[in-house]
């Protein structure tokens, strides 16, 4: 892991961003790992997982279309701190307490409602080049934010979704 408290430049933000990015995946392929015995669950998670790791390609990609003046500048301190504290929350194992599919869909919903996609929209819309980019990139987001919030429809309500514990060495 990056050390969030040096080198507070443009190139270092797009790292951290990019590890917020992984580990939110690795949050998404537990899940798929744990929820393995129903397909469509396993499925869905690890969609989610897909998505998280073409952000993280995106802004590695972004990155390295930088200048070298613009990857040494200094971000905006706001974002940084931002991406920091992001990056520390999903330092911890935010899986332990995850019980059943519920706990896993709430988890989820915390995180996606959390920086993290403001985070990649902010230096996707600051950093990309064509506005037809922007939107392409916009609309990642608005897909992976739209499978969450269609889980209940597709896959049950709460009640339903705590009936289906974790399996195969869970969470824990």
């Amino acid at each position: 892991m990056l050390n969030a408290d040096f080198d507070k430049t443009t190139e270092n933000l797009f790292k951290l961003a990019v590890e917020i990015e992984k580990e939110a995946a690795n949050v998404y392929e537990k899940f798929s790992k744990v929820f393995a015995y129903m397909p469509q669950i396993f499925a869905f998670w690890s969609g989610m997982r897909d998505d998280e790791l073409e952000h993280a390609t995106t802004l590695q990609g972004i990155s390295k279309s930088l200048s070298a003046e613009q990857l040494i500048s200094l971000p905006d301190h706001a974002l940084w701190n931002s991406v920091v504290d992001v990056r520390r929350m999903l330092g911890r194992d935010l899986t332990v307490s995850v019980e059943n599919l519920d706990d896993a869909y709430e988890l989820a919903h915390e995180l996606e409602s959390s920086e993290v996609n403001n985070i990649f929209k902010f230096l996707t819309s600051h950093y990309v080049a064509s506005e037809e980019q922007e939107k392409l990139l916009d609309m990642q987001i608005v897909r992976h934010l739209k499978k969450l919030m269609d889980f209940s429809s597709n896959y049950g309500d709460r009640h339903w979704r705590k009936e289906f514990k974790i399996q195969g060495g869970g969470s824990k």
